[in-house]
Order: structure tokens, then sequence, then C-alpha cells
């Protein structure tokens, strides 16, 4: 018993310490960066009504900072294409965003 414990809790750091770097932010330094560059490059990064900034200082309600940072994530580790980036945002905030989206797009290193 006290092995298949032992075993368990090795298989579960390892598991940890393969966490990709959306999940590990502590290791998300290259999209840490993008997301800085975008914000200082595209200031104000303003999406619908909200600008986009940590919602701990009072950026983004409405949980609109969080869906922009999935899916700028998303976009960044190429999970999406940039289209459906677009897309995902459009029908997220609405129209009217296209100059916000062409920046940040424009911002995104080459694969």
């Amino acid at each position: 018993m006290r092995h298949r414990r032992t075993f368990a809790a090795v298989v579960a750091l390892a598991a940890a310490g393969c966490a990709p770097d959306a999940v590990n932010n502590r290791a998300a330094t290259g999209f840490n960066g993008f997301v800085d560059q975008v914000q200082r490059a595209c200031a104000p990064v303003q999406l619908g009504r909200y600008q986009m900034y940590n919602p701990l200082l009072g950026g983004g309600g409405d949980g609109s900072y969080n869906y922009w940072l999935d899916q700028t994530s998303r976009l960044y580790y190429r999970r999406i294409t940039s289209a459906q980036y677009r897309e995902s945002l459009t029908a997220f905030f609405g129209a009217g965003n296209d100059g916000t989206i062409a920046c940040i797009l424009a911002n995104l290193p080459p694969a």
C-alpha cells in the first residue's frame, strides 16, 4: 500500500512538471512577454467597452479579461489560427474591434 502511494505521488509530480506553459504560468515567460508587449504596443487594448489589463487592477470586467487572455493564449500557442482568434473576439466583444485585433496579430511572434 505504501509503495502505491509513493508511486502515485511520483506520477503526480511528474505530470505537474510536464504541464504546458498556459497551465503552469511560472514557465509562461514567452506568453507573459507577448501579453506585456501587446499591452504596450496596442495601448489601450480596448475590446468592446473594456480595456484589457489585469482585472485585479480594475480592468476587463464580466470575465472579459479572462476570455481575452484564454483566447490570446490559444493564439500564442498556435491552438487557434489568426482567423479563429479574430472570429472568437468579434463574437464575444462585438464588431468594431478590428484595429485592436490587427495590432495584437501584428505583434504575434513568428511560428
